[in-house]
């Protein structure tokens, strides 16, 4: 993970924009005491507010907390071969599943499909950044059974599900474990922001 400090900067400053974009990691542990629901609430608003700014009809994203339909949502993600991925899902303590699905017109299937899912992607990634600033933790899952979860648990308007990420607070970083050692590794294999994004003005 790259520092915050002055190699990402205006002028010198670091924003508070891009101390959340340093901040935000992928969490496989999460901490007994769940999400804030005002926190949980500032991630929905943000990618709602989001998705209105943009103009987005197509994404549909929500929190499931824990509960019966929470665990009905965990075990169908980690059924079948696809979802023996993450196996630690299946025990996880996060507080709240988010989801983001997408409705589209069935005509011209192919096109509506790829712009939903391009502005799913956006709105999640709104989501998981805000609950990054909200002091919570996520993970964008891949490796999920997202046929089965769809069987599982009602979308609205026949929603198809693009994208999901447990939501918890993050647990307290002491002693070895598999999302420590996971999270040493990985981020020192990251590349630096500065070689992934590019900053322009408007006048």
């Amino acid at each position: 993970m790259s520092k915050i400090d002055g190699s990402l900067s205006l002028g010198g400053k670091v924003t508070p924009f891009m101390e959340v974009l340093l901040r935000r990691r992928s969490y496989r542990k999460y901490a007994d005491d769940p999400a804030p629901d005002e926190a949980v609430s500032y991630v929905l608003g943000c990618a709602q507010r989001f998705q209105e700014r943009c103009g987005f009809a197509a994404p549909r994203i929500s929190a499931v907390p824990r509960g019966p339909e929470f665990d009905r949502i965990v075990r169908a993600a980690t059924s079948g071969l696809v979802g023996m991925v993450n196996p630690w899902l299946g025990s996880t303590k996060a507080s709240h599943l988010l989801l983001c699905a997408v409705v589209y017109p069935e005509e011209r299937r192919d096109l509506h499909l790829a712009i939903a899912i391009e502005q799913a992607a956006m709105t999640m990634q709104v989501a998981v950044l805000a609950a990054a600033e909200a002091g919570c933790a996520t993970c964008w899952m891949a490796g999920i059974n997202f046929e089965r979860i769809e069987e599982a648990h009602q979308l609205d308007g026949g929603a198809r599900l693009i994208a999901m990420s447990p939501l918890g607070r993050p647990p307290a970083r002491s002693g070895l474990s598999w999302d420590n050692l996971t999270h040493h590794l990985v981020s020192k294999r990251r590349r630096p922001l500065e070689e992934l994004w590019m900053l322009e003005v408007w006048r």
